[in-house]
């Protein structure tokens, strides 16, 4: 396997476990609001509401940086090529756990405000969208840091090729042009990704603008949300080529065509006295 493949498959092996705990959090907050809406059963804000409510921003928050991983992969095979320590699969090995730790940290002062409380109406903990400051702050780390970064790196890519002499080799310059199309197809997926959202954002501007709290508010939102998660599974296999090439190496069977001509009759003959 080629060292860029590697990276490839790291990345990727970094994503889909965190799709699958956002997704397992975001489940069973479905599961706890459906109860409560057949059973009226209320709970109460215990530690482990907390934490479990905790760590699903924490868990988005690190999902979008794996996709801003790549776009930076990108980035060091581009503009930083001569330095081939940025390019290095055991650096991705590296970053994501620091990425999680840091994301926690980012994300501590809603365990410090007490910005994390139970929600009565929908049988869980989480930050209310009353809550401003919160729900903000929240919006920031998780989603606005990751697409501003993608964004720039973007822009230095695009800067950084219209910069460069025409007369640079075909190889060169057919790599280059692959990898800028790879991330922008990961900036146009996150982008479109983050549209999802726009019916939350609409709801959370009405509220204050007229000050009336939704009861659909976190269901549209967490609709959205099992909406992308679904995009996300399926626009990383399309938009990266190396990881949807080694799939389709993986499951596809070896097929040996008998050759044509006094080959395949010797073939042939061989295969008879064989049996014999």
């Amino acid at each position: 396997m080629r060292p860029e493949d590697r990276v490839t498959i790291i990345q990727c092996a970094n994503i889909y476990p965190l799709i699958f705990c956002f997704t397992g959090i975001l489940v069973a907050f479905s599961i706890q609001s459906v109860l409560g809406d057949l059973y009226k059963k209320e709970s109460s804000a215990s530690s482990w509401c907390i934490s479990t409510a905790f760590m699903f921003p924490v868990f988005c928050t690190t999902l979008y940086w794996g996709f801003v991983n790549q776009a930076i992969f990108r980035l060091c095979r581009i503009v930083y090529s001569t330095h081939r320590w940025l390019q290095h699969f055991w650096l991705y090995i590296i970053i994501p756990p620091i990425e999680f730790i840091l994301s926690c940290a980012l994300l501590c002062p809603l365990l410090f405000w007490h910005h994390i409380v139970y929600l009565p109406q929908e049988y869980y903990c989480y930050v209310p969208y009353t809550n401003i400051l919160g729900i903000l702050w929240v919006i920031l780390n998780a989603y606005g840091n990751p697409f501003l970064l993608l964004l720039v790196i973007y822009l230095r890519i695009t800067i950084f090729l219209r910069r460069q002499p025409i007369n640079q080799t075909r190889v060169v310059k057919k790599r280059q042009e692959r990898d800028l199309l790879v991330i922008r197809r990961i900036f146009i997926a996150v982008g479109l990704l983050l549209t999802l959202g726009m019916p939350s954002v609409i709801l959370l501007v009405m509220y204050l603008i007229t000050g009336e709290k939704s009861p659909l508010f976190f269901r549209i939102e967490w609709l959205s949300v099992s909406v992308s998660m679904i995009g996300l599974s399926v626009v990383l296999v399309l938009f990266t080529p190396q990881l949807k090439s080694i799939i389709l190496k993986k499951y596809q069977r070896n097929q040996v065509t008998p050759p044509d001509g006094p080959l395949a009759g010797s073939v042939q003959i061989r295969y008879i006295t064989t049996t014999r």
